[in-house]
Formats: C-alpha cells, structure tokens, sequence
C-alpha cells in the first residue's frame, strides 16, 4: 500500500495525539473524534528503517482535504 492521505512519511515515537489519529480513532487532519469517522487511504510512518502503515480517517469536513 502507499500513502495515500497526501501527508508526508512521520518518524516514530509520535505524541498521543497522533498516535489516536494514526490508529483511525481520530480525524487524521483535525483530530475530531465525533462520529462519522471516514476511511481516506493510508500514512506511513517510519521505524528503525521500516515503513509502518495505517488506515486512516477523516471528519466529514476534511475528506478530500490535503496536508
């Protein structure tokens, strides 16, 4: 899989903040947690030289919405 979200590979650790957002609990733009949540694709984040790769969500406000 690629990324797919747009946004740039992050190195890990990560705060919890985006760790909520990378496990698909959070909007990966704003960080909302209120229902619906809406699959849009994949980040990748990087770990002791692999790559790690998450499904993400997004709000209703930021499907379609860039880094």
């Amino acid at each position: 899989m690629a990324n797919t979200t747009g946004w740039p590979p992050l190195a890990l650790p990560v705060d919890g903040a985006t760790l909520v957002r990378l496990q698909g609990r959070a909007c990966i733009s704003c960080g909302s947690t209120e229902p619906p949540l809406i699959p849009v694709g994949h980040a990748e984040t990087s770990s002791g030289g692999a790559v790690l790769r998450w499904a993400v969500v997004a709000c209703p406000d930021h499907v379609g919405v860039g880094p």
